[in-house]
């Protein structure tokens, strides 16, 4: 895992970016790289994981070709690619999965993205032709921005590296589609000229700065397939998936909740390593409601792993929560649980660990797959009258936005943060969300599926997971997130995925045996913290400097922070539509000096 940047200019020298600022995801070596015509400039900064030795190094070079490629991310099939190579007379000069792109690409081009398993963010300078190529892997969990200007285009792992040296512009559409979603949508990232690589495609930048960008995944059709033996089935690719995942020269451990996801990677992962042990951690709170420690000590315990539970006091969460935020790279009203877990785990010298992200996108662990059909029968009534609901509360006002028919959009909406209304009086555009074409689907709980991996997940877990890990120089990996089990779940029948009875009941009778029953026989609870409790007491102040912030720099409407603020301590709004401000605020405060808003009284018009 690293950091990754790249200038491409259509005239003159390419000016190399500060590889400080990414300093934190790759501390074990940096180096750049440019072109001989000085057009092209490279920058990595390297966390090594796979062949620690010189010849893992990157920028790497081809000789062959004099290719020569950047690459955060790993190819969890690299060596079997290896092998296929290989009968093409390859000579190896190392291990690395780097290598075995750059020899791939040498040999298929853009083809090999199809080959690929793992999760990556790539860059490389074709010499033939004297371009760039830069691909993002199919389900976006690695980054990568760029920026153009000015016969000039700069690519890079994180926002910041971007900004630095610019006036970062904003404009009332990306705050107003930050605050709606609780996250910055990957075509509207705050700032006019941030962009991000579409997950599943990729991009060739021409010497003169024009650029061609192509889908490669998804496939266009995902059609229900026979599934008789789905439970075994599912256990075979998740097992695949997991031992995969724990191509390493380090040690891999595991982040262990006491939930289904977790226990279920923990336990195979744990199988895979034997007889090494694999090495767990639990992170436990005061507050009894929000620890699932003991769960995950008897998971430990079954497996003989190394298990470290966690304890961290409130005043520590609460530093640890106003660290979070100032480590943020793109806004966000989640990420702080990942930030400390992350932390906790890479204070013991860990560099990469296993996550079970993933699979309540897949297997249907949120409420949106028993919600979202029912909403879309709700839709079907006037909007007028949906409206006149809102006397009701705030669910009554939040139904008036409810798009009619396409269940996509509707499982999309029900993870919207603020309604229309909401930001209307903030002075904000109101924008649907632009998202990626899906493929054609087979049934409703595959069409809800899609909709929270492509948005929920991606705009908001996965980049989280990414900036917050990364923050502490610690890989996160996310085996549920294999593309071969994804593809074969998207195609079983929604019935073999219900009729077990409960959420996610397909992944249980799956894996039921690997887990104690008290695991998977009883209420879902997650990794939550008391925060509203502590924005009324010990965060109150961290809270009020965030929306003073806001209200300095004339973001919304006049009056909107107080109508807010006030809706907040009146218990009429949930802590975390206040809470997205707060962090607008910290983080437009960190950048300083360099923010320029684009002003406009149509703007403020309610």
């Amino acid at each position: 895992m690293c950091g990754i940047a790249a200038v491409i200019t259509s005239s003159g020298p390419a000016r190399p970016m500060d590889l400080a600022l990414l300093r934190h995801r790759g501390p074990d070596a940096q180096a750049e790289w440019t072109s001989p015509d000085g057009r092209v400039w490279l920058g990595h900064t390297r966390l090594a994981i796979v062949d620690l030795s010189p010849t893992g190094a990157q920028p790497m070079h081809d000789p062959e070709t004099g290719n020569v490629i950047i690459f955060n991310g790993e190819i969890y099939n690299h060596r079997s690619l290896r092998a296929e190579l290989g009968a093409t007379g390859v000579t190896w000069m190392g291990t690395s999965d780097t290598e075995t792109l750059l020899v791939a690409y040498r040999v298929w081009g853009e083809r090999m993205l199809k080959r690929l398993k793992g999760m990556f963010a790539l860059i490389i300078f074709d010499a033939a032709s004297n371009q760039l190529f830069a691909a993002r892997g199919p389900l976006g969990i690695k980054p990568l921005y760029y920026m153009r200007s000015r016969g000039v285009i700069r690519f890079a792992s994180e926002v910041r590296m971007l900004l630095a040296g610019t006036e970062a512009v904003y404009d009332r559409r990306g705050v107003g589609a930050y605050l709606q979603w609780g996250a910055c949508p990957e075509g509207e990232l705050l700032f006019r000229k941030v962009r991000s690589v579409p997950a599943g495609h990729w991009m060739r930048v021409q010497p003169d700065i024009t650029v061609e960008t192509v889908c490669y995944w998804p496939e266009k059709i995902y059609p229900l397939i026979p599934a008789a033996d789905a439970p075994a089935r599912v256990r075979r690719l998740v097992e695949q998936a997991v031992e995969s995942h724990l191509m390493a020269d380090v040690p891999v451990a595991s982040f262990l909740s006491g939930g289904i996801d977790s226990s279920i990677v923990t336990a195979l992962a744990s199988r895979a390593m034997s007889p090494a042990r694999l090495q767990t951690f639990s992170v436990g709170f005061p507050h009894a409601a929000f620890d699932e420690t003991d769960v995950a000590a008897e998971v430990a315990r079954r497996y003989n792993t190394d298990h470290h539970r966690i304890e961290i006091s409130d005043d520590e969460a609460i530093a640890l929560v106003q660290d979070a935020v100032r480590m943020m790279d793109v806004p966000s009203l989640d990420a702080i649980n990942t930030y400390i877990v992350s932390k906790k785990v890479a204070d013991f010298g860990i560099k990469v660990a296993l996550s079970g992200l993933g699979s309540d996108e897949l297997f249907g662990g949120y409420p949106s797959f028993h919600d979202a059909p029912i909403l879309r029968r709700l839709a079907a009534v006037p909007q007028w009258l949906r409206r006149l609901t809102s006397v009701f509360g705030s669910f009554g006002a939040r139904i008036a936005d409810l798009p009619a028919g396409n269940l996509i959009e509707i499982a999309i909406w029900r993870r919207r943060l603020w309604s229309d209304a909401m930001l209307r009086r903030a002075g904000l555009p109101v924008r649907p969300l632009r998202t990626l074409r899906p493929p054609e689907l087979g049934d409703d709980f595959a069409r809800i599926s899609w909709a929270e991996m492509t948005v929920y997940m991606r705009q908001m877990l996965l980049r989280d997971s990414d900036q917050m890990s990364m923050a502490v120089s610690l890989e996160l990996r996310v085996p549920f997130l294999d593309q071969e089990l994804i593809e074969y779940v998207l195609s079983i029948p929604a019935r073999e995925k219900t009729r077990f009875g409960t959420p996610k009941g397909l992944l249980v009778e799956a894996c039921r045996d690997l887990m104690p029953e008290q695991v998977y026989n009883r209420p879902k609870m997650g990794f939550a913290l008391p925060m509203d409790a502590w924005m009324r007491g010990p965060l109150r102040a961290f809270k009020l400097a965030g929306l003073e912030e806001v209200e300095r720099l004339q973001i919304l409407a006049p009056g909107a922070v107080a109508w807010m603020r006030e809706e907040f301590e009146g218990g009429k709004v949930h802590w975390t539509r206040l809470w997205s401000l707060v962090v607008l605020g910290h983080y437009l405060k960190k950048i300083g000096h360099t923010v320029a808003f684009e002003h406009s009284t149509a703007a403020h018009a309610a």
